[in-house]
């Protein structure tokens, strides 16, 4: 049962790494601002995932 929640905890946090930021940049400037930031994030993170394949 260990082995399965740590496999799990390893699929699961690359998505907490993006979305931590995006909640706190919520909170922090609000729906529209907070909005801009996560896609500015997500863009981020598909040109880097791009330009390393």
């Amino acid at each position: 049962m260990t082995r399965m929640i740590e496999a799990l905890s390893d699929r699961t946090r690359p998505f907490a790494d993006i979305a931590q930021p995006v909640i706190v940049a919520l909170g922090t400037a609000g729906l529209t601002g907070g909005t801009m930031v996560a896609i500015g994030l997500l863009a981020d993170r598909a040109l880097r995932r791009r330009r390393m394949h």
